[in-house]
């Protein structure tokens, strides 16, 4: 019997890689034989992803498409007429049983090459609102992957291709110890903690607003709880000097490798919301402040926007976002147990911790 083979494109950013890398274990899992080959973008985060995780991977370039019409538009479809002719090979060289894709540029050129070639193709949809490559790729995909039930409101008359089955978690999230986790981090497992995660496109002013919060508290209010602080590359250096007066229990890191540690150590998680790292965090149930990312067509706002209905967050606009707003707020939480408990309760409601199971399902209905 011939052995299945699936053709995953993710690439661009971990929000796009690591469910389309927990969708590719659990297809190993159910089919052990089976040969998964993933397209990335030319971006070293994406080569240093599929390769850690020991996955055969094609890369496309990192193109992007300008908000605004300018030359560099010329450069661009340029590009991504390369990307086209490259993916056709990829798709045909491959000989692949469906083509799966994450959204992003990436998607674009490899699923319209799909369809070229007569392969069956899914499109899975992160956010509440779709992506600009998602748009036009849900109108020739034969089924499209949803994690909000939300955006059916946008799929009009394809919303009968769509299938709800979350946003894929990868399986080493799977672990929920708040004393080992404590414990990793060296911290003192009576005080509160608070996980910080900026560390990405445009989290300056979201680590620099928290940082000024906690220095517009007082002594006695900052000694009740500690911080661990994912910062990033470019803000790591900048922070260490900052936290050294605050005169509390901090962690700085420009990046962790095991975050189920951090989470599982949180008593309280300020983020951006993207789609992957709200999904994760709802499956240990921790209180949220999600602080959306104010450049992405609304995509991050949407998405924090359902979890604050729910009761699963707190909603930080950036844009007025102060230090004494944002004191406030966790202020606010820190000291009032039944709220973070309310927070807590709602955001493992929303937990979809079998979304990896559900999309392999799909697929896997595909190929058969």
């Amino acid at each position: 019997m011939k052995e299945s083979r699936i053709l995953i494109a993710a690439g661009g950013s971990g929000g796009h890689i690591f469910p389309a890398i927990a969708l590719a274990r659990t297809l190993k899992l159910k089919k052990p034989d089976m040969e998964i080959r993933f397209v990335g973008s030319d971006k070293a985060l994406d080569r240093r992803i599929f390769e850690k995780e020991g996955f055969k991977f094609s890369l496309l370039s990192s193109n992007k498409l300008s908000y605004k019409v300018n030359l560099g538009l010329i450069g661009f479809f340029f590009k991504l007429s390369g990307d086209i002719i490259r993916s056709f090979f990829i798709v045909l060289k491959y000989k692949a049983d469906a083509v799966v894709g994450f959204g992003g540029y990436v998607s674009f050129p490899v699923i319209l090459a799909s369809l070229m070639l007569g392969r069956p193709k899914i499109v899975h949809e992160q956010n509440v609102i779709p992506g600009r490559a998602n748009k036009l790729l849900f109108m020739i995909a034969d089924k499209i992957a949803l994690t909000f039930d939300q955006t059916r409101n946008f799929l009009g008359s394809l919303t009968k291709k769509a299938v709800l089955t979350g946003n894929p978690i990868r399986s080493e999230i799977f672990r929920n110890d708040k004393a080992a986790g404590i414990k990793k981090f060296g911290l003192d497992e009576k005080k509160f903690t608070i996980l910080v995660i900026g560390g990405s496109q445009g989290a300056h002013l979201l680590n620099e607003t928290f940082i000024s919060a906690l220095r517009s508290m007082d002594m006695g209010a900052r000694a009740r709880f500690q911080v661990i602080h994912l910062t990033g590359v470019k803000d790591y250096e900048w922070a260490i000097g900052e936290y050294k007066d605050l005169g509390l229990e901090h962690r700085v890191y420009s990046f962790i490798d095991r975050i189920e540690e951090a989470y599982s150590a949180a008593d309280l998680i300020v983020t951006r919301s993207g789609s992957s790292a709200i999904f994760e965090i709802a499956f240990f149930a921790k209180p949220m402040i999600l602080v959306p990312y104010p450049f992405a067509m609304s995509h991050q706002k949407e998405n924090a926007r359902v979890f604050a209905d729910k009761g699963a967050a707190i909603e930080a606009d950036e844009a007025a976002l102060t230090p004494e707003v944002f004191k406030n707020i966790i202020t606010g939480l820190v000291n009032n147990p039944d709220k973070l408990a309310g927070l807590s309760e709602s955001a493992g409601k929303l937990s979809m911790p079998e979304a990896s199971e559900r999309l392999a399902e799909e697929v896997l209905a595909m190929v058969q």
